[in-house]
This record gives C-alpha cells, sequence and structure tokens, in this order.
C-alpha cells in the first residue's frame, strides 16, 4: 500500500468526480415549449399542471401543488394540517433550516426529537417523538435524510393514536418507497425540494404531494395569495379568507421539473448502484458504521453518511487523510449541526431587528443537550454526497481511498 496522499503519497482518486450537466435537450425542448404556449404564469400556461399531474400518476397521489421551494412546501403543509399559533410541531433537530423555518413562520413550536441510530441511521426516533406529544402537539414533520427512510410504520400509528398530523420532509428521497409506496404519499402531506442538489432539480423549486382534497385546496390557496382561480369569483371579489403568500412557481421551473422527473427512476437506480458498490467495498472496515436501512424500506440515496466509531485516530483526522486522497467527503449531515444550538432557537428570535421573544414562544425551554443521538451522528459522520453523474472509475478510486485510508491506520480495510 502506497504512502497516504497527506504525507506526500500519491493520491487514491487523482482525478475529479464526473461532474458534466444534469440539463440537457428534453429540458431545452420543453422549456422551448412553455415560451410558444405564450404565458409562463402558473394560472394560463400548461407546463406547472402537466408537472403536478405527472407526479401523480408516477407518484400514486392524489394531488400535487409545485412550489418555489422546498422550505415553501413546508411551510404550506403546516398551514394545510392547521398548524397555527401556539401549536406545537415535533421534528429533528438534524437536517436543513427549511425544515424547521415553516414551523416558526406559522408561529408554531418547533420540539426537537432525537434521532434514531440503532435502526433506521440518521431518522426520527418514533420513541422519542412520542415521548413528547403533547395537547399542543398538532403534527410530526419526518425527515427521511439522505435518502434513507424512516419508521413509517411506527410514525403512522402515533400519528392514529393520538390524532396528529404526519407530514414527510422527503427533499433528500424523491421517489424513495415505503413497503412498495413512494414516501411522501404515506403521510397527510409529503414536502419535495428541487434545488440544484436534489434528486430533481429546476435550480431552486418543490412540490406538496397529498391524498386529502381539502388539505390539497388549502395548500393551492396558502400558495398563491388565496386567490381562487376556478372562474367562480371574479375580479374585485376576492374574499381573501385568511393570510397566504406568493409560493407560486412560473411555468419556466414547470417545464425542467417535467423533463427532471422523466430522469429519476433512471437516478434512482444509479444511486442505488453507487452505493451497493460502497456496501461491498467497505463492509468490512473496521470502525467504520454504514447506514443501516429498515425492512420495507427503498431509500433514494443522496447521500451515504457512514459513521467512525472509532477512537484513534480521531473522525477529523481520517477527513483530512480521506480529502487528502481526492475523496469527496464531509463530516456534518447539514448545515447547522444541531438545531437547538442555533442562534434562532437558542434565543428563539424570529425578526432580524429585535430580541424580544415572540409571546407564543416565550414559555418554551429548550436544552441543547436534549438530542445526543443528533450529537453523536455529527461527530462522528463521515459523509459522502452521492450523485448519479459519478462514473465507475469514481466509485472505485472512492471505495481505494477508504481502503488506502484504513489500511494505513488499522491495518485492514
Amino acid at each position: 500500500m502506497s504512502e497516504l496522499a497527506i504525507q506526500g503519497g500519491p493520491k487514491a482518486k487523482p482525478t475529479k468526480y464526473s461532474n458534466p450537466s444534469r440539463y440537457g435537450e428534453e429540458e431545452k425542448r420543453l422549456l422551448c415549449e412553455a415560451i410558444d404556449d405564450g404565458a409562463l404564469m402558473y394560472t394560463s400556461g400548461k407546463k406547472v399542471r402537466e408537472f403536478e399531474e405527472a407526479v401523480q400518476e408516477r407518484f400514486g397521489c392524489k394531488h400535487a401543488i409545485m412550489t418555489t421551494s422546498g422550505s415553501a412546501a413546508i411551510h404550506i403543509a403546516m398551514a394545510a394540517v392547521g398548524v397555527a399559533e401556539g401549536d406545537e410541531v415535533i421534528t429533528t433537530a438534524m437536517g436543513d433550516a427549511g425544515t424547521t423555518i415553516g414551523i416558526v413562520a406559522q408561529h408554531a413550536i418547533p420540539i426537537f426529537a432525537d434521532i434514531d441510530l440503532d435502526s433506521a441511521t440518521a431518522t426520527l426516533c418514533p420513541k422519542s417523538a412520542e415521548s413528547l406529544i403533547t395537547e399542543r402537539t398538532k403534527a410530526i414533520l419526518v425527515v427521511h435524510m439522505g435518502g434513507n427512510i424512516a419508521d413509517l410504520n411506527a410514525l403512522l400509528e402515533i400519528g392514529r393514536k393520538h390524532g396528529v398530523a404526519i407530514i414527510e420532509d422527503c427533499s433528500q428521497a424523491h421517489g424513495g418507497k415505503w413497503n412498495g409506496k413512494v414516501v411522501g404519499t404515506l403521510g397527510d402531506m409529503g414536502a419535495f425540494s428541487m434545488n440544484e442538489s436534489k434528486h430533481m432539480t429546476t435550480g431552486d423549486g418543490g412540490f406538496l404531494t397529498t391524498n386529502d382534497p381539502e388539505r390539497a385546496r388549502l395548500a393551492r390557496l396558502m400558495s398563491d395569495k388565496t386567490y381562487i382561480r376556478d372562474g367562480s369569483v371574479g375580479r374585485g371579489d376576492q374574499p381573501i379568507p385568511f393570510l397566504g403568500l406568493n409560493y407560486r412557481p412560473n411555468c419556466l421551473i414547470g417545464a425542467v421539473a417535467l423533463a427532471q422527473l422523466d430522469r429519476l427512476p433512471a437516478r434512482i437506480a444509479r444511486h442505488a448502484a453507487i452505493v451497493e458498490r460502497y456496501y461491498e467495498g467497505l463492509g468490512d472496515a473496521p470502525y467504520l458504521a454504514l447506514p443501516k436501512v429498515l425492512e420495507g424500506a427503498e431509500p433514494a440515496w443522496w447521500s451515504f453518511p457512514a459513521r467512525y466509531v472509532g477512537e484513534s485516530p480521531t473522525r477529523d483526522e481520517l477527513l483530512a487523510a480521506l480529502r487528502a486522497e481526492g475523496l469527496n467527503v464531509g463530516g456534518g449531515m447539514s448545515p447547522s449541526a444541531n438545531a437547538l444550538r442555533t442562534e434562532m432557537i437558542r434565543n428563539k428570535r424570529l425578526y432580524p431587528l429585535t430580541d424580544t421573544v415572540p409571546h407564543f414562544w416565550r414559555d418554551t425551554v429548550y436544552d441543547p443537550n436534549s438530542c445526543p443521538n443528533v450529537d453523536e451522528m455529527q461527530r462522528t459522520v463521515v459523509f459522502h454526497k452521492i450523485d448519479e453523474r459519478y462514473t465507475d472509475e469514481d466509485g472505485q478510486q472512492t471505495i481505494a481511498g477508504f481502503q488506502k485510508v484504513w489500511k494505513h491506520y488499522f491495518g485492514a480495510g
């Protein structure tokens, strides 16, 4: 085995990861169609509606509502299931800020449950979530983190038992399945992001799924300033029944989304093939705990979050060695390691220019150490993003880089 690159040896991965454009001729064709339609607003153009109908067919849900982002989709879902001021929503402390933003934007209180390290790695622990339910709990927002699927059997049963809505954040799990059904269609609502890094991307964008017609109606209103667009209300007569925002996409986004939806099955399959090779190549590496998958789950791998469970060298020393070999690895599952330690949550700060805590939030007390599994995951994770553009050589060199570093430190890889 050659000397580590960090010590001056040759890199295990001397070339960059393959990174061609994720957009092509089909996106161009559909964009031209959208422009030729002569109208780009979703109310008069075609592509947003076509995308929504295609999602309904492909995902097996009755309603789909396109939005401008995944964060917008989560906010809309909160409103559509009835989350209001002073309500509590249980979610994970490990995730994108967009997971929490939609809760607080409704003047509701985010309550943070721990994750489960013993079964589905990095997803919401049902026992932790259920232990936090109170008479004020309105919903549980479960994140299918990294494309791995949370324990939906347990969470859906908790929802039924306590009369609590289950919202699935599928931003990193497009097309993943639970017992053969597409995630986002099993809970009360599903929220998806289509930013640049996701399985389907429109640069930025998102959508919602639901099988409930009333929630779909409310979601549509919430996304479009509550304007009624079915022709039953004339100009000057809009009732504006509640506070809605402008989260509506245009048909250029819809056109790209349609093309991306067609690409999704191949991307999911390619991600799965890459991950399968990682399991084969790294399954015997000492002190490297690979992600666990629950029975009935079919992940739509967005990342491959292994955990280093040894003591010496440190995780960060290993990351430095792996990066020096040319590998795309990191030490964080999310932009903020733990929501409980972000300034917004720690200070209960809703507004940028005042420190005054809003009255709905004043009695909430957060313990920054209440999610120890989140802290342990972030302390030990060796994060590797999965991308369908990676070639077989990229995968082989990634495995070789891990094996080289593990051989150096542990005598085996």
